[in-house]
């Protein structure tokens, strides 16, 4: 069984629609979220299952934790995800991407899975 860690969560104001286990980004108030577009810095990934429309508010799991993040593509374990346009998790795979999580389990297109959130402290080459 692999090991996981506890979500740290933190609720954010949706300013447009987040879709569910999306990476997203500090909106542009304080307290507000908005869905990452394409290798954005994300602060998290929103764990709600049911779509946020704007001004409803969700739990974003956040750097030091785990949380669910949906995926556009076939992933496998201890690989870096990146911000796709709709926000879902994607392979690092080109220089200058910023990362958000740390895939704790494999995966195909539109699974979700388990990762360790994190802040990316450098932009990578590639993790493909």
């Amino acid at each position: 069984m692999s090991t996981i860690s506890k979500p740290r969560l933190k609720t954010y104001k949706a300013e447009g629609v987040i879709r569910p286990f999306r990476f997203v980004k500090f909106g542009t108030a304080e307290g507000q979220m908005l869905e990452c577009d394409a290798n954005e810095k994300a602060i998290g990934v929103f764990q709600g299952s049911v779509a946020l429309a704007a001004n409803d508010f969700g739990e974003v799991a956040l750097p030091g934790g785990g949380g669910l993040i949906q995926i556009s593509e076939t992933v496998t374990r201890g690989k870096r995800l990146t911000p796709t346009a709709d926000g879902e998790g994607e392979v690092v795979d080109a220089a200058g991407e910023e990362y958000g999580a740390v895939a704790y389990q494999d995966g195909s297109a539109n699974d979700v899975i388990y990762a360790e959130i994190c802040t990316s402290t450098e932009s990578v080459a590639s993790d493909a």
